[in-house]
């Protein structure tokens, strides 16, 4: 059995690097100066005609990808949210990564959700039709009817998916360590964590039990909101295999003219939309992390809902503060303000890394400064950021990128939907609600009582330590433990300077008496046997092995 697993993962890495290879990717080992890469492969790597030749590097890269199937092209989903590590041509082709898979079989679909629910379809279901509503990478929706007549989306992971992804994200740690260890930009970026982060992420996709938790928690969100619809899930029905939810009834915004031909208001669709991301991300600090346009739709009472919680962005209430007041700085030009919240993400870390951002700031103030605001579009400056710091080497926290990346995918649907619409005119307009909440009395005293709730304990211990340091010091018990910086180098570079010198010392004193006994000595043992001449050169011989040492040592 090992041994079969064995071959299997070594057939799969030979696949995906002779894959890389022909599509014009082999010199890559060599362009990124992994030398000794090709004496750590188990076979030997492919050299063929380059598969589409007239293609940028781009192209061909997210041609590999999506060849390799499901993981690769979620990683290179990933990898597009990520400017601060990964060039703009590169980013926009990955943009563009889609699944191209066939749905697989109902009957499949029939025993993974008997296996998973412990019962025969017939009974868990009125009906389920067997044609999906979609097929994915990970899974397949069906519509089915549950006893009562509910109607519900069951969405079912595809069988085999979960060994096929571990398989591959193991190739991907194996690759990313040696990317880590012999290129430049391994050192730089530290490929291993970027792989760790995407593994993360999708074995929590894989989990459908996640999913369906983030859709509890939008509802609750949205819990007092008649215009948001987050669909229930029928937890009886769902396994970390198998997810049922509520079936929503509506038309999904990549649907425009049928919108229009309904007597939608995109200009009210869109206030909502950036309304409801606007809360999430500013208020509640957990959002709904994939706003495709095919992921929100509108009720036939012009109600907005949201489908596919399998990614979900999340920050703290310390991030959610940087972030409202980073776009303020944007929205005011404020370049010191800018780089003041930057740094507070914990990006900056040197103040030559801090006179470089600002520079590159200020150029950037410069393309969008006189700009009106709805002209002002807040996710491709929060790209322009990472970029920044791609350009810069400096390293944004993961929240900040998945929200870049959601804002501009929202800014980009909403475009679509009405392009005279703005979102930075939509905060500007909000500014005072937006910054009370997180800057209001209430807000801070709430703070400040969660702050001494935690240092209450101190007040309970302090009276009887504070006693018993006064005990001690009036009896002469308390002792002071001083520490200089650098204080054992000092001492260990003047021990050795020390021992350097009796060693000189008493070298040449060794020396002088030698010769002197050579000059003046009568005695002719010495004469027989040259005790005192070989004595003499082999002290000349430490001498000068002495004056060696202390030249290489730079210290002369």
């Amino acid at each position: 059995m090992f041994i079969a697993k064995r071959r299997a993962y070594l057939n799969r890495f030979q696949k995906i690097i002779n894959t890389f290879a022909k599509y014009g990717f082999g010199h890559l080992i060599h362009s990124m100066g992994i030398d000794e890469l090709s004496r750590h492969l188990p076979f030997s790597l492919i050299r063929k005609e380059n598969n589409g030749k007239a293609l940028s590097k781009a192209e061909r890269f997210r041609l590999v990808l999506e060849e390799l199937g499901p993981t690769f092209i979620k990683f290179g989903q990933l990898l597009s949210t990520r400017p601060d590590i990964i060039p703009r041509d590169y980013i926009e082709q990955l943009r563009l990564l889609q699944d191209h898979v066939q749905p697989f079989s109902f009957t499949r679909i029939k025993e993974t959700v008997e296996k998973e629910l412990k019962h025969d379809l017939n009974i868990l279901f009125e009906s389920i039709n067997e044609q999906p509503l979609a097929a994915a990478s990970i899974s397949q929706v069906h519509a089915a009817i549950l006893p009562g007549g509910k109607k519900v989306a069951v969405k079912v992971q595809r069988p085999e998916i979960h060994h096929t992804i571990e398989q591959d994200l193991a190739i991907l740690k194996e690759i990313g360590a040696l990317l880590d260890k012999y290129t430049v930009m391994g050192k730089l970026y530290n490929f291993s964590e970027l792989v760790d982060e995407f593994a993360l992420i999708t074995r929590l996709e894989l989990n459908f039990f996640h999913e369906g938790k983030n859709a509890d928690r939008l509802r609750n969100t949205f819990s007092n909101d008649e215009n948001i619809i987050i669909p229930q899930i029928h937890w009886n029905y769902t396994t970390a295999k198998v997810l049922t939810m509520e079936f929503m009834e509506g038309t999904t915004l990549n649907q425009k003219e049928t919108l229009l031909d309904r007597g939608y208001s995109t200009h009210k669709i869109a206030e909502e939309l950036a309304r409801a991301y606007l809360r999430q991300i500013m208020v509640d600090g957990f959002y709904h992390g994939d706003p495709h346009p095919g992921n929100i739709g509108v009720t036939a009472d012009g109600k907005l809902y949201f489908l596919d919680f399998g990614i979900a962005g999340q920050l703290s209430e310390e991030q959610q503060k940087h972030v409202t007041v980073l776009l303020q700085a944007i929205l005011e030009h404020d370049t010191d303000l800018i780089l003041k919240t930057i740094t507070r993400l914990g990006a900056v870390s040197t103040a030559s890394d801090k006179d470089e951002l600002k520079m590159e700031l200020e150029r950037l103030q410069e393309m969008y400064l006189g700009l009106p605001l709805k002209e002002l579009n807040l996710g491709k400056v929060l790209y322009e950021l990472l970029e920044i710091s791609f350009k810069l080497h400096l390293r944004m926290p993961r929240e900040f990128t998945v929200l870049a990346k959601t804002f501009l995918t929202l800014e980009g649907v909403i475009s679509e939907l009405e392009p005279n619409f703005s979102i930075a005119e939509l905060i500007e307009q909000n500014r005072s609600t937006f910054l009370s909440y997180h800057f209001s009395r209430k807000r801070l005293a709430a703070n400040a009582y969660k702050n001494i709730k935690q240092y209450l304990h101190l007040l309970e211990i302090l009276p009887g330590n504070l006693t018993s340091i006064l005990e001690k010091a009036s009896g002469g018990e308390i002792y002071f433990k001083v520490k200089v910086s650098e204080m054992e180098f000092l001492l260990s570079r003047l021990n050795s300077m020390a021992n350097r010198l009796s060693f000189s010392v008493v070298l040449g004193s060794i020396i002088l008496g030698l010769c002197l006994l050579l000059q003046f000595t009568e005695v002719t043992l010495f004469r027989q046997y040259p005790v005192a001449e070989v004595a003499l050169i082999l002290a000349a011989v430490m001498g000068f092995w002495w004056l060696w040492a202390i030249l290489r040592s730079g210290r002369l």
